[in-house]
């Protein structure tokens, strides 16, 4: 948009909509950054929607099977194949959403796959049609449109499981309600789920949440212990009705993007200087977090790896790689994805399996809600041919939940702090909160940050995972054998003086820049670019994303004038 505004020679009115910014302030100095622009806030107060809202425990039982080959037998049994947990959702699932047209949320693209085969799998023991369609990214166009227009036509019911790709955006007609199992990535991402459903006058907002817990055993850890899915959970419904959302993230470098924009200016104007595009993206743009040594060192990073050159006027081109690059279809899309199997069956195409799956002939897979057999596999043409089958385990996809905000996370310690009811309950996840705060007072953790069991110790700063992640890294960065493990910090092989003597030396210190805190990281390629990146930049990009220095110091601080 920025670089629209220059080609034009004027500022063109940006318009942004959202029911889920929980800084309004932030996301229009995002949108116009660093202009006497101006601009205006226009913020409704009606809310006239009724929310329904419940929250099932399940214990997470396993299957009553657990031969793996028996699962991919053609006669396998769905009762004896599914963990016992997940079935009982599945019963819920059938019973409630049939009839109607639902969304269902299972965080993943593999629960959507597991979800949706044993929900058709139902209607096909009924005799009844089906009505419950698979949505996610990997599978082909065609069949996540059949599932649109599915949910479309009221022809007949329609439910679909699904991730992120119905959270938003695409046209799916109404729903009744939606379903939620486990956690939602983010409270933002809860509402945006929830705004699917109660469209119609008068029609209330149904959200489902089911909470999958582990049996509690003698050696169970801490996080099942303290209920942490349900906790979530909870804390994410408490906060949506409070009408609270995380903030944008504003303050990371995008040198991913950067890459690729400075690549896409290059091709618009066949060539710029290195001050121009500083200006052009950095002084003036959206990436105001790169400095001109960061943008200096990052081209001649692009240019010892042949992806720019520059003449003797100093104008700025493609290398040979750049042009490469910058010719394929794929330069255009924003985000990266691993290389994957095409999977066909009679010559349709089903959707793509990420090439780290492995995938034999005659194995059984489950994909599109349904189950095959592998007939032909082409590593080099990177195909798959199936045919129907009744065996099938779910393929291991990638992708996970979110990054929990330290607003949600303070809301799990107030739940916890509390013996009021939640009334929005069933029995059973009442007694799971019943069990997590009955350890949570029994370990005392109303009042102390430090549990120590053994010869380790845990550290509960009830902060979100940016804060959590970058303390674990500040003291594995002084030696001690720490992990950020969601609600706690767990460091093993330490005793609590010297833990006091390693967080006094944190503190007595200059602050430890972050990209030194991440150096030993092995997963700091996350942008489609990251790759081009020099590791110094590398590891700055990493952290300005995924770390909050200033925030763990703050926490440390207050660890230590607690004593």
């Amino acid at each position: 948009m920025h670089r629209i505004d220059i080609g034009l020679k004027r500022k063109v009115p940006r318009i942004a909509l959202s029911a889920t910014l929980g800084d309004m302030n932030l996301a229009a100095e995002f949108l116009r950054p660093h202009s006497s622009f101006g601009f205006e806030l226009v913020i409704s107060k009606e809310n006239t929607q009724d929310l329904k809202v419940i929250i099932k425990g399940y214990l997470a039982l396993p299957a009553k099977s657990s031969d793996e080959e028996a699962a991919n037998r053609e006669d396998a049994k769905l009762e004896d194949i599914t963990p016992q947990g997940e079935l009982a959702i599945c019963d819920h699932l059938f019973k409630t959403l049939r009839g109607t047209n639902n969304l269902v949320f299972p965080n993943s693209r593999a629960k959507v796959e597991s979800y949706s085969d044993m929900l058709r799998r139902y209607c096909e023991r009924e005799g009844l049609p089906n009505e419950f369609w698979p949505h996610h990214g990997s599978l082909a166009k065609e069949i996540r449109e059949e599932t649109e227009q599915a949910l479309k036509s009221h022809e007949r019911p329609a439910s679909a499981v699904c991730t992120t790709t119905l959270e938003l955006g695409i046209d799916i007609g109404l729903v009744k309600s939606v379903a939620q199992i486990g956690p939602a990535p983010s409270v933002a991402s809860l509402r945006q789920r929830l705004g699917r459903s109660g469209r119609r006058k008068g029609e209330p907002a149904i959200l489902r949440c089911y909470a999958l817990e582990a049996e509690i055993k003698p050696d169970s850890g801490l996080s099942d212990l303290l209920r942490e899915g349900l906790l979530q959970s909870i804390a994410q419904i408490h906060l949506l009705i409070a009408g609270w959302y995380e903030p944008p993230q504003t303050k990371g470098m995008h040198l991913s993007t950067l890459i690729q924009q400075v690549l896409s200016l290059i091709a618009q104007y066949g060539g710029v200087t290195a001050a121009d595009a500083w200006q052009v993206l950095c002084g003036s743009g959206p990436f105001h977090a790169v400095s001109k040594q960061d943008f200096l060192v990052l081209l001649r990073a692009l240019g010892s790896k042949d992806v720019l050159m520059q003449t003797d006027t100093g104008l700025l081109l493609h290398g040979g790689l750049g042009e490469r690059l910058v010719n394929h279809y794929t330069f255009y899309a924003a985000f990266s994805s691993d290389a994957e199997f095409r999977v066909v069956c009679g010559g349709k195409a089903l959707g793509t399996l990420p090439l780290s799956q492995p995938v034999e002939p005659g194995s059984y897979i489950i994909f599109a809600g349904r189950r095959w057999q592998v007939e032909l596999l082409d590593v080099d043409k990177k195909f798959i041919q199936v045919i129907p089958a009744a065996g099938g385990k779910v393929p291991k996809f990638d992708g996970g939940i979110g990054q929990v905000g330290d607003k949600v996370r303070e809301e799990m310690r107030q739940i916890l702090a509390k013996a009021a009811p939640v009334n929005f309950l069933d029995p059973a996840a009442s007694a799971f909160l019943a069990e997590a705060r009955s350890h949570f007072n029994r370990l005392n953790l109303g009042s102390t940050k430090i549990l120590v069991t053994g010869n380790s110790i845990q550290l509960f700063f009830w902060s979100g995972d940016q804060v959590m992640n970058t303390i674990a890294l500040m003291l594995r960065f002084k030696g001690l054998v720490a992990i950020s493990e969601g609600l706690f910090v767990s460091i093993q092989h330490v005793t609590t003086a010297k833990l006091s003597e390693v967080v006094s030396a944190l503190l007595a210190e200059p602050p430890i820049a972050p990209e030194r805190l991440v150096a030993e990281v092995l997963n700091k390629q996350q942008g489609k670019w990251d790759w081009l990146l020099p590791d110094e930049l590398l590891c700055r990009n990493y952290a300005s994303l995924n770390l909050n220095v200033p925030g763990a110091y703050q926490v440390l601080l207050s660890m230590a004038s607690a004593k």
